[in-house]
């Protein structure tokens, strides 16, 4: 080193520095940036979890409100209630039970649960909205804790001035225990 020129220890100190300044770019700072990004990622995903977490945690207590509810409902309610009777007395209340073309039971077992779902599916043929609704109403503000899941209504008629309604209707049952 003691024969070059002080041009040329100028040049070498100089490219020493730029590699040494390329080395700390290339595996501190680029490195430094990507991790903060990823940070930045990581972060934006644990946000959004976050809120996914609350909101589920409000359907939670949601739900949890209304099993609370709906567990009152069945304690008060009669002890040998039956959907199918229940939908045939509000037919007969609504004036509609002479247009009941067919009613369908079925229930079904919850896993882990003293409840059953308890369902009846039925078509009314040839009837007016009025008494559709009167029907609809009795059964869905009765305090036998009974809902209306489906609803299926198409014109019929001379002049199409009637209903053919398909209800499919559900309610909680205690399991009688065997």
């Amino acid at each position: 080193m003691g024969k070059l020129s002080i041009r040329d220890k100028n040049v070498l100190t100089a490219g020493g520095i730029l590699v040494i300044i390329f080395l700390a770019i290339q595996f501190i700072y680029l490195p430094a940036v990507d991790k903060r990004e990823d940070l930045k990622r990581i972060l934006s995903v644990e946000k959004q979890s976050l809120s996914q977490i609350h909101a589920l945690q409000k359907q939670y207590l949601t739900l949890e409100q209304n099993l609370d509810l709906q567990k009152d409902t069945l304690k008060n309610r009669q002890k040998d209630f039956s959907l199918f009777s229940f939908l045939d007395l509000q037919a007969e209340k609504s004036g509609v039970k002479d247009n009941i073309d067919y009613m369908k039971p079925f229930s079904q077992e919850l896993e882990n649960s003293s409840y059953t779902i308890s369902k009846v599916k039925l078509k009314l043929k040839d009837i007016f909205l009025n008494e559709c609704i009167d029907f609809i109403h009795r059964v869905e503000v009765s305090e036998n804790g009974v809902r209306i899941i489906s609803l299926s209504l198409s014109k019929t008629g001379k002049n199409k001035d009637k209903l053919d309604a398909v209800i499919e209707t559900q309610t909680l049952v205690i399991r009688e225990p065997v």
